[in-house]
C-alpha cells in the first residue's frame, strides 16, 4: 500500500517545488552541506597528491632501502634484539642488517646511538 501524500504535493512535482515551506530551510542546509562534501572532495584530492610527493622523499628510521645490506638474518637474532632492547621485530632487523646479522654489533651500535 502507498502512503497518502500531503495536499500540497501534486504528482509530477519535481523535488525542490514539492518540499513545504516548513523544510525549505532544512532543504537549503542539507544543499549546502552537499556543495562543502563536494568542496572537500577536491582538497581531500589535491592533500592526497602533495602527501604523496612528500612520502616518496621519506626513509625508513633514517636509513634508506638502498644503504641497507642484503645480509640474511637468523629470526632467532631478531627476536633477541626485540625483546632484549624493547624495539619492533623491523627495527631489530634493520639494526642485525646494517651490523653483518653480528646481534653483539647491533647492541652495541644501538646503546650508542
Amino acid at each position: 500500500m502507498a502512503e497518502p501524500q500531503p495536499s500540497q504535493i501534486q504528482e509530477g512535482d519535481q523535488a525542490p517545488s514539492a518540499v513545504p515551506a516548513s523544510n525549505k530551510s532544512e532543504a537549503a542546509a542539507l544543499n549546502s552541506l552537499d556543495k562543502q562534501a563536494t568542496e572537500t572532495k577536491t582538497t581531500n584530492s589535491k592533500s592526497a597528491a602533495a602527501l604523496g610527493d612528500a612520502m616518496k622523499g621519506l626513509t625508513l628510521s633514517g636509513v634508506g632501502h638502498s644503504e641497507l645490506k642484503n645480509v640474511k638474518v637468523e629470526l632467532a637474532d631478531v627476536v633477541l634484539l626485540a625483546d632484549n632492547l624493547d624495539v619492533s621485530r623491523v627495527r631489530a632487523t634493520e639494526l642485525l642488517k646494517a651490523n653483518d646479522a653480528d646481534p653483539v654489533k647491533a647492541m652495541r651500535a644501538w646503546i650508542s646511538a
